[in-house]
């Protein structure tokens, strides 16, 4: 079963990572960078800012550095405690074009990506989540077509981000 599964992660990978042309190379590194995000999360912070008291704002802050943190840090305890290896290791002539840490399972861009979506959709406007949502597809894409992530490694980093992002909602709740 784990590797059938296995084979197709691989599959879809090859396929995915074949999918663009090497003249979208320089999009997908600038889509991989996180400070390619920061005016988008710098203006859903000031829209957060205008749309809260002085102590609500404060308080989603603090969960949104705490989000990050747990997003980040919780993917780089199942990478270095599962050791799944990337596909730049392990796969022959895949297209590689970002550095290749030794362990993948599962991606920290996918996991912080959707986890801010889920986190602010219920903070701004409706109309914000369709292009957060977006915005952690190209992220989290970017992590395949630079060949250092297997699709189920962005599936579980999102869903990861989601958990992380209700328990968030959970205890901002309790502070009403």
């Amino acid at each position: 079963m784990l590797e059938q599964l296995h084979s197709l992660d691989t599959n879809a990978l090859i396929a995915l990572n074949r999918l663009f042309p090497a003249a979208t190379d320089t999009f997908w590194l600038a889509a991989t960078k996180t400070i390619t995000w920061l005016p988008l999360y710098a203006v859903l912070l000031h829209r957060l800012y205008i749309s809260s008291t002085a102590a609500l704002f404060v308080k989603r802050l603090a969960l949104v550095v705490i989000g990050v943190l747990l997003f980040d840090q919780g993917a780089a305890l199942f990478k270095y405690t599962l050791e799944r290896p990337r596909p730049c290791h392990d796969l022959e002539g895949l297209r590689v074009l970002a550095h290749c840490s030794p362990f993948g399972f599962f991606s920290a861009h996918a996991a912080n990506s959707f986890g801010l979506a889920f986190l602010f959709r219920k903070w701004v406007h409706s109309s914000w989540f369709p292009i957060l949502i977006m915005v952690a597809l190209v992220q989290s894409f970017s992590r395949i077509h630079l060949g250092v992530h297997y699709p189920l490694d962005l599936l579980a980093g999102a869903v990861w981000g989601f958990l992380i992002s209700v328990a968030l909602h959970k205890i901002e709740k309790t502070w009403s």
